[in-house]
């Protein structure tokens, strides 16, 4: 073969493999979770009642026990929420849509079928979608309700008590130049917490059983989450903000990572 031929066609090799290797760089990765819309950022949640206020469709002993782990193992895997949790089952021979239906079996001749369904479509999303699962589980304070319940908890307006948040005050510093008492505001918050739970158990979102374990592990963080600023530079908080900026990483750059502590349960 004529040896500039052959130039050539190493020449456009070369050139083919600089142009993908570039085209891999320069293209922005998307969300974490597969069935976030495009364009989101890599801590896009659905904005779906059930998933702001933790309601777990199953028993997480029972998904632990089917993965073979066990609370602390779950809480290690997580920790990249660009791992998911089916990730685990496929090791244990599980797929996501018989887990699903497994970890679902007591709302079986419970509950209409059509809510059943419903159920299970969660139940597989919280196994197919990491930072969904990572949030759920343990992002415990992560939602609207003790914001929207600023009036009431801490006597200022609810954006009052997010710029507070965002200026580094934790929610017990709020409480006092609100005037309010912290223990008094600290027992407003678990009450809004367990009603949250005990609403999950009346619309059959999720078992009381489930219910008193979130709560628990609620209770348990809430006096350190009411002495705690926000987290800095934390990629997981998507309410904006010096403290959590989710533009200050490009999109599925790197993962949502819990922070040691009361801390690793964000949120305002």
């Amino acid at each position: 073969m004529d040896p500039g031929v052959t130039s050539a066609r190493g020449l456009a090799l070369s050139l083919l493999v600089l142009v993908t290797a570039f085209a891999a760089i320069a293209t922005p990765a998307g969300a974490h979770d597969s069935l976030a819309p495009p364009g989101a950022q890599h801590n896009w949640l659905p904005k779906e009642g059930w998933v702001w206020m933790h309601w777990l469709p199953f028993e997480e002993p029972e998904l632990a026990a089917a993965l073979g782990t066990n609370a602390a193992g779950l809480r290690h895997h997580l920790t990249d929420d660009r791992h998911t949790l089916a990730m685990l089952a496929k090791r244990r021979g599980w797929k996501p849509k018989p887990l699903a239906r497994h970890l679902t079996r007591r709302f079986d001749g419970r509950v209409p079928a059509k809510r059943l369904a419903n159920l299970r479509w969660r139940t597989e999303r919280v196994l197919t979608q990491g930072h969904l699962a990572q949030h759920l589980l343990f992002h415990t304070f992560h939602g609207p309700a003790v914001p929207t319940s600023a009036p009431q908890l801490f006597g200022i307006t609810r954006e009052e008590f997010i710029a507070a948040r965002q200026a580094a005050l934790s929610p017990a510093a709020i409480a006092v130049r609100a005037g309010r008492d912290p223990a008094v505001t600290r027992a407003g918050v678990l009450a809004l917490l367990s009603a949250e739970g005990a609403r999950g158990v009346h619309t059959r979102s999720q078992s009381r059983a489930q219910a008193r374990r979130m709560l628990a592990r609620q209770r348990g963080a809430l006096d350190c989450w009411m002495g705690s600023p926000l987290p800095k530079l934390d990629p997981a908080n998507p309410f904006g903000g010096r403290d959590g900026d989710a533009g200050s990483a490009p999109a599925g750059s790197a993962p949502s990572r819990p922070i040691p502590g009361c801390q690793d349960e964000h949120g305002h």
